[in-house]
């Protein structure tokens, strides 16, 4: 049995329309959907994944991974909520100021 890594978008209304570019040890492994799960088989090892959208990002996270373990992480958007609804100014925010923080990785 292999080592899996699953990474699940969380359903947001926040670039619901928009697909994620998913990065493993900087090289771009497919796109993510809107409330989509995605799995990948890998080699025991150390790994650093992180997703983009246009020219803003997440965090990086760094992860190790052991024979016939899975790992389950979950991605989106912080802004959510009234913070979308309410805040007309935090979207310009994320994207101007704190590109690398408009996505996560958690």
């Amino acid at each position: 049995m292999s080592s899996i890594l699953e990474l699940k978008r969380a359903n947001q209304y926040s670039n619901w329309l928009r697909n994620f570019k998913v990065f493993l040890n900087g090289i771009e492994y497919e796109k993510i959907a809107n409330d989509e799960t995605i799995r990948y088989e890998l080699e025991p090892g150390e790994y650093e994944l992180y997703v983009k959208i246009d020219w803003c990002g997440s965090n990086r996270y760094s992860f190790t991974i052991q024979e016939n373990e899975t790992i389950k992480l979950g991605c989106g958007c912080p802004i959510k909520g009234w913070r979308f609804l309410l805040n007309p100014f935090i979207m310009p925010y994320y994207i101007f100021f704190n590109l690398d923080k408009y996505l996560y990785i958690k």
